[in-house]
């Protein structure tokens, strides 16, 4: 009989992993700019969103607001003054209000800090605005916990605003080209197709098959030309994780890392600790 895996300790030593590299390329590392001095406090009521942050929807929070609300915010937010912000991004000046400071890295943090009722989250002041939509793309592309329509998004908005080729963008976020044209195909769906992929009522496989064809012959699998069910926001699903009940338990483990960010992975872990 071959040696027992205990998925539990995989997951975890994955989970450790993860979260160790998520702080490296991810919200733990502000970018190197000369102008960022030492974090102070700010009340949460003096921070606006940066309008350009690639992330549609926050999830996975309940386990960082658990950890804020007990320990407070452990890295510090990346903002930059109002003033600062609008003289890259005057077309933003009714999006962000009349808040002091606008938040560039760090929203889930924020997020988060407003669940759990605090007052203020230590931040760190940039003096450098202009290039804010091509870090908030980076930081977050390299987390992995985008949707791949998300991703696909903010790429197309990143080459538009940028003028980069796919292997230029590859570059920027550390990915390979072909990671961005998988990203990219899904951009030439119809519409409504976005929407269905946004909602989970089709899979991101069907969605790049579907993407090959010309728009007029897209339509979702089964169509029979009858508009499907709307889904309720609140329920949205973001996709089946497919597990082959016959693989290995680091088969089962690195299914589980591609799909779930480390929020998830750790709910997972407390469950089977049970």
């Amino acid at each position: 009989m071959g040696r027992r895996t205990d998925l539990s300790s995989l997951l975890s030593s994955g989970a450790t992993a993860t979260a160790t590299a998520t702080e490296t390329a991810g919200e733990g590392t502000q970018p190197a700019v000369r102008d960022t001095t030492h974090p102070v406090s700010v009340a949460l009521a003096d921070l606006a969103e940066n309008p350009d942050n690639p992330r549609h929807e926050l999830r996975d929070l309940d386990g960082l607001t658990e950890t804020v609300r007990e320990r407070g915010v452990l890295q510090a937010l990346g903002v930059v003054p109002r003033a600062v912000f609008l003289a890259a991004h005057p077309h933003h000046e009714e999006a962000v209000g009349r808040a002091p400071y606008i938040v560039l890295h760090g929203h889930r943090r924020l997020a988060a800090a407003r669940m759990a009722g605090l007052d203020e989250v230590p931040v760190l002041v940039r003096e450098d605005a202009s290039r804010t939509d091509e870090d908030a793309l980076i930081e977050n592309v390299q987390r992995d916990d985008l949707t791949e329509l998300e991703q696909a998004q903010a790429i197309q908005g990143l080459i538009k605003s940028y003028g980069y080729s796919q292997r230029q963008v590859a570059a920027r976020i550390g990915k390979t080209q072909g990671f961005v044209s998988q990203r990219l195909s899904l951009m030439k769906l119809r519409e409504d197709l976005q929407e269905a992929l946004a909602d989970g009522r089709v899979s991101v496989e069907d969605a790049r098959r579907i993407a090959r064809l010309p728009q007029e012959e897209q339509a979702l699998p089964g169509d029979t030309g009858t508009p499907p069910p709307t889904v309720p926001k609140a329920r949205r699903d973001y996709g089946v994780i497919k597990i082959d009940s016959r693989g290995t338990p680091e088969e089962v483990v690195e299914s589980l890392r591609r799909h779930l960010a480390p929020a998830a992975l750790d709910r997972i872990l407390e469950l089977l600790a049970r």
